[in-house]
Protein backbone atom coordinates (compact mmCIF):
# COMPACT_ATOMS: atom_id res chain seq x y z
CA UNK A 1 0.00 0.00 0.00
CA UNK A 2 1.54 3.46 -0.50
CA UNK A 3 3.16 5.43 2.21
CA UNK A 4 3.26 1.72 3.74
CA UNK A 5 6.65 -1.06 3.88
CA UNK A 6 4.87 -4.34 1.67
CA UNK A 7 4.61 -7.08 3.43
CA UNK A 8 4.78 -10.90 1.73
CA UNK A 9 2.08 -13.62 2.05
CA UNK A 10 2.33 -17.32 0.96
CA UNK A 11 -0.64 -18.96 0.09
CA UNK A 12 -0.73 -22.88 -0.57
CA UNK A 13 -3.87 -24.23 -1.95
CA UNK A 14 -4.82 -28.31 -2.93
CA UNK A 15 -8.49 -26.83 -4.13
CA UNK A 16 -9.94 -25.69 -7.39
CA UNK A 17 -11.37 -22.61 -6.51
CA UNK A 18 -10.09 -20.13 -4.95
CA UNK A 19 -12.05 -17.02 -3.90
CA UNK A 20 -10.24 -13.15 -3.50
CA UNK A 21 -11.99 -10.57 -1.66
CA UNK A 22 -12.93 -8.48 1.06
CA UNK A 23 -15.34 -11.01 2.82
CA UNK A 24 -13.84 -12.75 5.92
CA UNK A 25 -15.26 -16.10 3.84
CA UNK A 26 -12.46 -15.64 0.49
CA UNK A 27 -10.03 -18.04 0.60
CA UNK A 28 -7.35 -14.71 0.27
CA UNK A 29 -9.29 -12.39 2.42
CA UNK A 30 -7.67 -8.18 1.30
CA UNK A 31 -8.55 -5.69 3.88
CA UNK A 32 -8.87 -2.92 1.35
CA UNK A 33 -12.24 -0.97 1.40
CA UNK A 34 -11.67 -0.62 -2.90
CA UNK A 35 -11.81 -4.39 -2.80
CA UNK A 36 -14.99 -5.71 -3.33
CA UNK A 37 -16.81 -8.21 -1.10
CA UNK A 38 -16.35 -11.10 -3.80
CA UNK A 39 -13.09 -9.71 -6.42
CA UNK A 40 -12.57 -12.52 -8.33
CA UNK A 41 -11.55 -16.14 -8.10
CA UNK A 42 -9.05 -18.33 -9.51
CA UNK A 43 -10.64 -21.63 -10.74
CA UNK A 44 -9.27 -25.01 -12.30
CA UNK A 45 -10.90 -26.42 -15.45
CA UNK A 46 -9.41 -29.77 -17.00
CA UNK A 47 -5.48 -29.34 -16.67
CA UNK A 48 -5.59 -25.39 -16.80
CA UNK A 49 -6.09 -22.71 -14.64
CA UNK A 50 -7.73 -19.67 -14.78
CA UNK A 51 -8.82 -16.21 -13.63
CA UNK A 52 -12.35 -14.66 -13.21
CA UNK A 53 -13.12 -10.97 -12.43
CA UNK A 54 -16.52 -11.31 -10.61
CA UNK A 55 -17.60 -8.10 -11.59
CA UNK A 56 -15.33 -6.19 -8.55
CA UNK A 57 -16.29 -2.59 -8.75
CA UNK A 58 -12.60 -1.80 -9.31
CA UNK A 59 -11.89 -4.50 -11.46
CA UNK A 60 -8.88 -6.69 -11.60
CA UNK A 61 -5.48 -6.60 -13.93
CA UNK A 62 -3.49 -9.71 -15.26
CA UNK A 63 0.13 -9.24 -15.93
CA UNK A 64 -0.69 -5.40 -16.39
CA UNK A 65 -3.64 -5.68 -18.81
CA UNK A 66 -7.32 -5.01 -16.88
CA UNK A 67 -9.24 -8.07 -17.27
CA UNK A 68 -12.60 -6.62 -17.89
CA UNK A 69 -15.85 -6.63 -15.58
CA UNK A 70 -16.53 -10.53 -15.73
CA UNK A 71 -13.88 -11.28 -17.79
CA UNK A 72 -11.33 -14.27 -17.97
CA UNK A 73 -7.81 -14.94 -18.32
CA UNK A 74 -5.23 -18.16 -18.80
CA UNK A 75 -2.83 -18.49 -16.11
CA UNK A 76 0.33 -19.77 -16.42
CA UNK A 77 2.95 -20.06 -13.51
CA UNK A 78 4.58 -16.22 -13.64
CA UNK A 79 1.60 -14.41 -13.88
CA UNK A 80 1.00 -11.47 -11.50
CA UNK A 81 -2.46 -10.91 -10.33
CA UNK A 82 -3.23 -7.00 -8.90
CA UNK A 83 -6.46 -6.51 -7.13
CA UNK A 84 -6.05 -2.52 -6.61
CA UNK A 85 -2.70 -2.72 -4.42
CA UNK A 86 -2.75 -5.89 -3.41
CA UNK A 87 -0.48 -7.76 -5.83
CA UNK A 88 -0.47 -12.17 -6.31
CA UNK A 89 2.08 -14.28 -7.79
CA UNK A 90 0.83 -16.75 -9.56
CA UNK A 91 2.43 -20.35 -9.76
CA UNK A 92 0.97 -24.37 -10.36
CA UNK A 93 2.82 -27.04 -8.91
CA UNK A 94 2.63 -28.74 -12.10
CA UNK A 95 4.36 -26.21 -14.01
CA UNK A 96 6.68 -24.91 -11.71
CA UNK A 97 9.89 -24.17 -13.67
CA UNK A 98 13.22 -25.76 -12.86
CA UNK A 99 15.23 -23.81 -10.90
CA UNK A 100 19.15 -25.88 -10.32
CA UNK A 101 21.54 -25.00 -7.12
CA UNK A 102 24.89 -23.39 -8.09
CA UNK A 103 26.27 -26.84 -7.44
CA UNK A 104 24.20 -28.65 -10.07
CA UNK A 105 25.88 -29.59 -13.15
CA UNK A 106 24.73 -29.07 -16.93
CA UNK A 107 24.66 -32.89 -17.03
CA UNK A 108 22.60 -33.30 -14.32
CA UNK A 109 19.98 -30.65 -15.70
CA UNK A 110 19.83 -32.52 -18.71
CA UNK A 111 19.23 -35.74 -17.03
CA UNK A 112 16.53 -34.08 -14.88
CA UNK A 113 14.55 -32.71 -17.53
CA UNK A 114 14.58 -35.71 -19.60
CA UNK A 115 13.09 -37.65 -16.73
CA UNK A 116 10.29 -34.83 -16.29
CA UNK A 117 9.94 -34.99 -20.11
CA UNK A 118 9.40 -38.69 -20.13
CA UNK A 119 7.12 -38.58 -16.93
CA UNK A 120 4.82 -36.06 -18.55
CA UNK A 121 4.61 -38.29 -21.83
CA UNK A 122 3.66 -41.50 -20.07
CA UNK A 123 -0.14 -40.32 -19.43
CA UNK A 124 -2.18 -39.25 -22.51
CA UNK A 125 -1.28 -36.11 -24.38
CA UNK A 126 -3.36 -33.26 -24.17
CA UNK A 127 -4.04 -31.68 -27.71
CA UNK A 128 -4.35 -27.56 -28.18
CA UNK A 129 -7.43 -25.99 -28.02
CA UNK A 130 -9.50 -22.97 -28.42
CA UNK A 131 -11.72 -21.76 -25.96
CA UNK A 132 -14.30 -18.95 -25.89
CA UNK A 133 -14.16 -16.71 -22.68
CA UNK A 134 -17.23 -14.32 -23.00
CA UNK A 135 -20.63 -14.40 -23.98
CA UNK A 136 -23.55 -16.85 -24.48
CA UNK A 137 -20.79 -19.71 -25.30
CA UNK A 138 -18.41 -19.01 -22.77
CA UNK A 139 -16.79 -22.38 -21.72
CA UNK A 140 -17.00 -23.67 -25.18
CA UNK A 141 -13.99 -25.41 -26.63
CA UNK A 142 -12.80 -26.99 -30.27
CA UNK A 143 -9.78 -28.94 -29.65
CA UNK A 144 -7.08 -28.95 -32.72
CA UNK A 145 -6.04 -33.00 -32.05
CA UNK A 146 -5.22 -34.88 -35.04
CA UNK A 147 -7.05 -35.02 -37.81
CA UNK A 148 -7.85 -31.33 -37.89
CA UNK A 149 -6.37 -29.30 -40.61
CA UNK A 150 -8.56 -26.39 -40.84
CA UNK A 151 -11.29 -25.21 -38.74
CA UNK A 152 -13.72 -22.22 -39.78
CA UNK A 153 -15.04 -19.87 -36.95
CA UNK A 154 -17.96 -17.84 -37.26
CA UNK A 155 -21.93 -17.67 -36.88
CA UNK A 156 -23.30 -20.13 -39.27
CA UNK A 157 -24.30 -23.09 -37.83
CA UNK A 158 -22.46 -25.46 -41.25
CA UNK A 159 -19.43 -23.82 -39.60
CA UNK A 160 -16.66 -26.00 -37.92
CA UNK A 161 -16.88 -23.59 -34.66
CA UNK A 162 -19.90 -22.32 -34.90
CA UNK A 163 -20.24 -19.21 -32.10
CA UNK A 164 -23.84 -17.48 -31.58
CA UNK A 165 -23.51 -14.37 -31.11
CA UNK A 166 -24.65 -11.08 -33.04
CA UNK A 167 -21.00 -9.31 -34.19
CA UNK A 168 -19.58 -12.56 -35.46
CA UNK A 169 -19.61 -13.17 -39.22
CA UNK A 170 -21.13 -16.24 -40.89
CA UNK A 171 -17.78 -17.14 -41.92
CA UNK A 172 -15.72 -14.54 -39.56
CA UNK A 173 -11.68 -16.54 -39.05
CA UNK A 174 -9.74 -19.63 -40.41
CA UNK A 175 -7.53 -21.09 -38.20
CA UNK A 176 -5.35 -23.67 -39.84
CA UNK A 177 -3.36 -26.36 -38.77
CA UNK A 178 -0.15 -27.74 -40.65
CA UNK A 179 3.58 -28.84 -40.07
CA UNK A 180 4.86 -25.60 -39.20
CA UNK A 181 2.61 -24.72 -36.42
CA UNK A 182 -1.28 -23.31 -35.90
CA UNK A 183 -2.28 -19.94 -37.36
CA UNK A 184 -5.39 -17.92 -37.91
CA UNK A 185 -6.81 -15.53 -40.56
CA UNK A 186 -9.65 -13.18 -41.39
CA UNK A 187 -11.90 -14.43 -43.32
CA UNK A 188 -13.19 -10.86 -44.82
CA UNK A 189 -15.53 -10.03 -41.60
CA UNK A 190 -16.68 -7.03 -40.84
CA UNK A 191 -15.60 -7.09 -37.49
CA UNK A 192 -12.07 -8.20 -37.81
CA UNK A 193 -9.94 -10.66 -35.92
CA UNK A 194 -7.28 -9.31 -33.55
CA UNK A 195 -4.82 -11.59 -31.73
CA UNK A 196 -3.76 -9.76 -28.17
CA UNK A 197 -5.28 -6.42 -29.37
CA UNK A 198 -3.51 -5.90 -32.63
CA UNK A 199 -5.64 -6.52 -35.57
CA UNK A 200 -4.49 -8.78 -38.10
CA UNK A 201 -4.14 -8.48 -41.42
CA UNK A 202 -2.67 -11.67 -43.10
CA UNK A 203 -2.38 -15.41 -41.82
CA UNK A 204 -0.69 -15.19 -38.22
CA UNK A 205 0.73 -17.84 -36.25
CA UNK A 206 -0.53 -18.38 -32.55
CA UNK A 207 1.13 -19.62 -29.33
CA UNK A 208 0.22 -20.44 -25.98
CA UNK A 209 -1.89 -17.86 -24.21
CA UNK A 210 -2.93 -15.83 -26.82
CA UNK A 211 -6.11 -14.06 -27.52
CA UNK A 212 -8.41 -14.23 -30.09
CA UNK A 213 -11.22 -11.35 -30.29
CA UNK A 214 -13.76 -12.16 -32.87
CA UNK A 215 -15.79 -9.00 -32.73
CA UNK A 216 -16.51 -8.54 -29.06
CA UNK A 217 -16.45 -12.41 -28.62
CA UNK A 218 -12.91 -13.62 -27.07
CA UNK A 219 -11.26 -17.18 -27.48
CA UNK A 220 -7.58 -18.14 -25.65
CA UNK A 221 -5.74 -20.40 -27.44
CA UNK A 222 -4.44 -22.85 -25.16
CA UNK A 223 -1.49 -25.21 -25.86
CA UNK A 224 -0.70 -27.41 -22.88
CA UNK A 225 2.29 -28.68 -24.37
CA UNK A 226 3.91 -25.19 -24.07
CA UNK A 227 5.34 -25.70 -20.25
CA UNK A 228 6.67 -29.00 -20.86
CA UNK A 229 8.41 -27.80 -24.04
CA UNK A 230 9.71 -24.48 -22.12
CA UNK A 231 11.87 -26.90 -20.18
CA UNK A 232 14.48 -26.32 -23.00
CA UNK A 233 15.05 -22.61 -21.69
CA UNK A 234 15.99 -24.12 -18.64
CA UNK A 235 19.08 -25.50 -20.23
CA UNK A 236 21.98 -23.13 -19.83
CA UNK A 237 23.56 -24.34 -23.23
CA UNK A 238 20.40 -22.88 -25.41
CA UNK A 239 20.17 -19.39 -23.15
CA UNK A 240 21.64 -17.01 -26.10
CA UNK A 241 25.05 -14.76 -25.08
CA UNK A 242 25.86 -11.78 -26.73
CA UNK A 243 29.17 -11.84 -28.61
CA UNK A 244 31.53 -9.53 -26.93
CA UNK A 245 31.54 -6.39 -29.41
CA UNK A 246 34.62 -6.27 -31.69
CA UNK A 247 37.63 -3.30 -30.85
CA UNK A 248 38.11 -1.20 -34.12
CA UNK A 249 40.98 -1.59 -35.80
CA UNK A 250 43.76 1.18 -35.10
CA UNK A 251 44.11 4.07 -36.94
CA UNK A 252 47.50 3.61 -39.80
CA UNK A 253 48.48 7.34 -38.26
CA UNK A 254 48.29 6.76 -35.05
CA UNK A 255 49.86 2.54 -35.60
CA UNK A 256 52.90 4.56 -36.48
CA UNK A 257 53.10 6.84 -34.25
CA UNK A 258 52.81 3.81 -31.28
CA UNK A 259 55.68 2.03 -33.26
CA UNK A 260 57.94 5.69 -33.01
CA UNK A 261 57.37 5.71 -29.62
CA UNK A 262 58.24 2.60 -28.83
CA UNK A 263 61.51 2.50 -30.34
CA UNK A 264 62.76 5.43 -28.37
CA UNK A 265 62.04 3.19 -25.40
CA UNK A 266 64.65 0.03 -23.99
CA UNK A 267 63.35 -3.25 -24.64
CA UNK A 268 61.61 -4.68 -22.11
CA UNK A 269 64.03 -7.22 -20.28
CA UNK A 270 61.50 -9.86 -19.39
CA UNK A 271 58.10 -10.78 -20.58
CA UNK A 272 55.02 -9.80 -19.18
CA UNK A 273 54.13 -11.90 -16.91
CA UNK A 274 50.29 -13.33 -16.79
CA UNK A 275 48.14 -13.20 -14.04
CA UNK A 276 47.24 -16.18 -11.99
CA UNK A 277 43.17 -16.06 -13.15
CA UNK A 278 44.80 -16.15 -16.82
CA UNK A 279 46.86 -19.36 -16.36
CA UNK A 280 44.36 -20.89 -14.22
CA UNK A 281 42.11 -21.08 -16.99
CA UNK A 282 43.92 -21.81 -20.07
CA UNK A 283 45.37 -24.57 -17.71
CA UNK A 284 42.51 -26.22 -16.80
CA UNK A 285 40.77 -25.51 -21.00
CA UNK A 286 44.07 -27.17 -21.93
CA UNK A 287 43.48 -30.33 -20.75
CA UNK A 288 46.36 -32.76 -18.98
CA UNK A 289 48.40 -32.82 -21.96
CA UNK A 290 49.66 -28.98 -20.75
CA UNK A 291 53.80 -28.68 -20.04
CA UNK A 292 55.58 -25.61 -18.44
CA UNK A 293 57.20 -25.54 -21.69
CA UNK A 294 54.21 -24.82 -23.36
CA UNK A 295 53.05 -22.30 -20.85
CA UNK A 296 56.59 -20.30 -21.57
CA UNK A 297 55.65 -20.44 -25.59
CA UNK A 298 52.28 -18.39 -25.13
CA UNK A 299 54.04 -16.16 -23.03
CA UNK A 300 56.61 -15.66 -24.81
CA UNK A 301 54.53 -15.08 -27.88
CA UNK A 302 52.55 -12.04 -25.62
CA UNK A 303 55.69 -10.61 -25.80
CA UNK A 304 56.85 -10.76 -29.22
CA UNK A 305 52.98 -9.55 -30.24
CA UNK A 306 52.82 -5.87 -31.80
CA UNK A 307 49.36 -5.88 -31.48
CA UNK A 308 49.00 -6.27 -27.78
CA UNK A 309 46.42 -9.04 -28.40
CA UNK A 310 45.60 -11.29 -25.45
CA UNK A 311 45.98 -14.76 -26.08
CA UNK A 312 42.65 -16.70 -25.12
CA UNK A 313 42.54 -20.38 -25.15
CA UNK A 314 38.75 -22.31 -26.63
CA UNK A 315 37.10 -24.69 -24.75
CA UNK A 316 35.84 -27.99 -26.57
CA UNK A 317 32.60 -29.69 -26.58
CA UNK A 318 33.14 -31.56 -23.31
CA UNK A 319 30.66 -34.70 -22.58
CA UNK A 320 28.00 -32.31 -20.92
CA UNK A 321 27.19 -30.51 -24.11
CA UNK A 322 27.45 -34.12 -25.95
CA UNK A 323 25.18 -35.33 -23.31
CA UNK A 324 22.72 -32.12 -23.49
CA UNK A 325 22.16 -33.01 -27.26
CA UNK A 326 21.26 -36.26 -26.52
CA UNK A 327 18.82 -35.25 -24.37
CA UNK A 328 17.29 -32.89 -26.71
CA UNK A 329 17.14 -35.58 -28.68
CA UNK A 330 14.76 -37.81 -26.28
CA UNK A 331 12.56 -35.14 -25.73
CA UNK A 332 12.03 -34.54 -29.88
CA UNK A 333 11.67 -38.70 -30.08
CA UNK A 334 9.56 -38.71 -26.57
CA UNK A 335 7.14 -36.09 -28.09
CA UNK A 336 6.85 -37.23 -31.59
CA UNK A 337 5.96 -40.77 -30.36
CA UNK A 338 3.51 -38.47 -28.37
CA UNK A 339 1.91 -37.25 -31.37
CA UNK A 340 3.49 -34.48 -31.06
CA UNK A 341 5.63 -32.93 -34.02
CA UNK A 342 8.74 -30.26 -32.65
CA UNK A 343 11.24 -28.36 -34.91
CA UNK A 344 14.19 -27.50 -33.44
CA UNK A 345 16.78 -24.52 -34.83
CA UNK A 346 20.13 -24.49 -33.71
CA UNK A 347 22.55 -21.94 -34.66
Amino acid sequence: MPGKDPKEFNYDFDQEVILLGRDKDNDIQIPLTTVSRNHARIFKEGGDWFLEDLKSTHGTVHNAKPVGSGGKKLLRTGDLIELMHFKISFESQGEKPMEPGQSERTEMLARRMVQEVLNSIGGPTEAPYLRVMNGPDEGKRFVLGDGVGEVVIGRATECDFPINDANISRRHALVRKDWSGITVEDLGSKNGVCINDRKIEKPSPLKDSDEIALGAVKLTFIDPTASLLGKLDDIPVFKSEEPPPEEPPPDEGEEQATQQADGDQPPPEEAPAMSSSQSSVQAEDAGAGSTPSGEAQVAEGDAESSSGEEVQAKPGKGAADYLVYAAIGLVVLGLVAAGVVVFVVMR
